[in-house]
């Protein structure tokens, strides 16, 4: 796989942490435009919220992390609503037997309270803003919002495609999602950040990649080629964003505290037709994607706020008949390898002990 350059200039995302001095330097340079009516500070968007080398290394890597992007304000108040609300919605997910879990999951977080609502479905706001750089137009919809809670203790979280887990793709093959992942407290990587395998989101790969992958499966294949980084010193109003298709994960939670986060998707079109207004929004009030209502029906999300545990997980299987096809072209190339190895020692070592 051809290597990832980042602009010169620039850190690994695990490296770019700013000083609490500079975050505080940052903070006032910006236009404050008064309060929502619901009592969140505004989120202007006067300001250039992504930089241009952020945006190339999003789309190259699949994944990049923004520094106080967001009003510090701003994020602690639904931080402060959002703290009992995870708490007591939050349900048990990815659990492989009765009690464990790897992470709490709490569903459509702006229907519990309206403040949220309005922080995630501001369209001025700079969230949104930034989401429209990083995927490459203003015709967005949120798809979906969560809250992820990680307790200590809390395993890593397996690895897996956004689009993929709820079945974007199958929707239509132009649509696209780009994810933000926004901590409602300071956290290191010990706390289980996000962790990602770079370049994963690209639908074209390399011949080496192709090979490994027609012999061993596409997981196989990224884990040997592409390089892991993990989310580390985030603040409060980071935004660590990725590719509903890049390969991702958390990792577990070492340390001593909860892991809160609020994660919103958005939603968008790849192509000229307007995916069949899959990435349309409701109604100009609200911003929810036409197509969530279908991916997420109303009897599951019933079942979700009564209390019921059932987001399961979604490996990265392939169809039986897919890994049997493997098999045989694994069983073929191992042969011909054999007969290879073969054909130098008989003409190779042998030949050359009959003429001495």
């Amino acid at each position: 796989m051809m290597p990832i350059r980042r602009p010169e200039g620039s850190q690994a995302p695990t490296a770019r942490v700013l000083t609490g001095q500079l975050a505080r330097m940052v903070i006032p340079c910006r236009r404050l435009a008064g309060f929502l009516l619901v009592g969140i500070p505004a989120i202007t968007a006067d300001v250039a919220s992504v930089r241009g080398v952020d945006t190339q290394y999003y789309k190259d890597s699949g994944q990049v992390l923004t520094r106080q992007l967001l009003h510090r304000s701003a994020v602690e108040h639904v931080a402060a609503r959002l703290q009992n609300l995870l708490l007591q919605n939050g349900r048990r997910a990815f659990g492989e037997e009765e009690g464990q879990k790897e992470v709490r999951f709490t569903f459509a977080v702006h229907e519990l309270d309206a403040k949220v609502a309005s922080f995630v479905h501001n369209r001025t706001g700079e969230l949104w803003q930034a989401a429209a750089q990083l995927a490459g137009t203003k015709e967005l919809c949120v798809l979906m919002d969560r809250g992820f809670s990680k307790d200590p203790g809390d395993p890593e979280t397996h690895w897996h495609r956004d689009d993929e887990a709820i079945g974007v793709h199958r929707v239509h093959p132009e649509l696209r999602t780009v994810h933000a992942w926004i901590p409602l407290r300071a956290m290191g990587r010990e706390m289980g950040t996000l962790q990602y395998l770079v370049g994963t989101h690209r639908r074209v790969f390399g011949w080496l990649e192709n090979f490994l992958a027609s012999m061993w499966g596409w997981e196989f294949a990224w884990f040997m080629t592409a390089s892991k980084v993990q989310d580390d010193g985030l603040e409060v109003g980071d935004v660590a964003w990725h590719d509903g298709w890049v390969l991702h994960s958390a990792g577990a939670n070492s340390g001593r505290a909860v892991r809160d986060g609020l994660a919103v998707s958005f939603a968008f079109c790849n192509g000229p037709d307007g995916c069949a207004g899959s990435a349309a929004p409701i109604s100009a009030v609200n911003t929810t994607c036409r197509i969530t209502e279908w991916l997420f029906d109303s009897e599951w999300r019933a079942r979700h706020r009564e209390g019921e545990n059932d987001y399961a997980k979604n490996l990265i299987q392939e169809p039986f008949l897919h890994q049997a096809a493997r098999f045989v072209w694994r069983s073929v190339v191992g042969g011909a390898g054999g007969l290879f190895v073969h054909w130098i020692v008989v003409n190779g070592c042998c030949s050359k002990r009959k003429e001495a």
